[in-house]
Formats: structure tokens, sequence, C-alpha cells
């Protein structure tokens, strides 16, 4: 059972009701996310170095989370585990929404729930590859002691910490 917390009614026409749903992902849901994604991002995305890092990885499904309208996915945010030193951590992405959808805040309702689900007695950081203009609504910082195995450019790397204890990231961050 869905609680009602995530159920969002709405109204488009007098006497129909659409019913959207932000649930965690299914491993019944990966192959209607790859055709949104390849749908969304095209083939260029194979290039990305966001792409790349976790093309042999398998996503982490606990707090990857799904958009649903009638039943039907538009939207999805999936995380990586990934370590810094000691340090315990997820990568957010991709972020996805039909482009149909764009625009209506559905993008910013994935990353805010996935947000809020995450334990943050396990989890000390998220990190991504992103434009800071977007993420920096959400407490993404800028951090330039952080470095990949590949070539990324320093402004795009943004982290958002959860840790209570005062931390340092910094070093190469490890995904597994």
């Amino acid at each position: 059972m869905i609680p009602p917390s995530q159920v969002r009614i709405l109204e488009p026409q007098p006497n129909k009701k659409i019913i959207t749903v932000i649930r965690q992902e299914k491993k019944s849901d990966k192959k209607k996310i790859f055709l949104l994604e390849e749908d969304v991002l095209g083939p260029g995305r194979y290039a990305r170095p966001s792409f790349r890092l976790r093309e042999s990885l398998e996503h982490n499904i606990k707090y990857s989370k799904v958009y649903c309208k009638a039943q039907k996915i538009i939207g999805s945010v999936r995380y990586f585990n990934c370590k810094i030193d000691n340090n315990n951590g997820l990568m957010l992405g991709p972020l996805i929404v039909d482009q149909k959808f764009k625009g209506r805040g559905i993008g910013k309702e994935l990353v805010n729930k996935s947000i809020s689900d995450i334990d943050k007695k396990k989890i000390d950081f998220i990190i991504l590859i992103g434009e800071f203009d977007y993420y920096g609504q959400f407490g993404f910082e800028r951090n330039h002691n952080i470095y990949f195995s590949l070539n990324v450019r320093k402004e795009k790397i943004l982290l958002k910490k959860f840790s209570e204890k005062d931390i340092t990231i910094s070093g190469k961050i490890e995904l597994y």
C-alpha cells in the first residue's frame, strides 16, 4: 500500500482524476526506465563521464525512486554506492523526466523525496556530476577536493553532506 503522503491527485479535467505517485524503484521497472533514459538522454549519454563511471555498476535500488502518473513511469532518479576514504556515500544520477512533463517540478519532487528517504546514519554524503544552478537548491555545494577516476570538470562535482560529525570529504571517489 502506498502511504497517502506519497500520492498526489491532479485534476486536469473536471471529471477525471489522475493519480501520481513517487515510489521506490522495483526490479520490474528496469526496462521501462532504460527506455525512458534512452528517450530523454539519447545516444549521447554514453559519452558522458557520469554514464561511463556507472555503466558497469548496479544501482542501489533501495534509494532509487520513480515518479508514476496513472501507473506509467514518467520520471526516475537513481543512486549508486560510493566511498571517499572511510565515508559512505551515494552518487545521484541519472535524474530523468519524460520530455512531455519537463518544467512541472517532477525532477524536484524526485530529488526531494529520495533525499528525505536516505538513511543519514549510514550515508555521509551524496555526490553528483551536474549543474550547480539546479542542484544548489537541494543543498549541494561545489567541492574541488574530490576527484573521479575519469576526467570530470571540477565545477560539475557537487556534494551534499549529511554527517552530523564534522568530517572533511576529499579524495578519490570509489564507486561500487
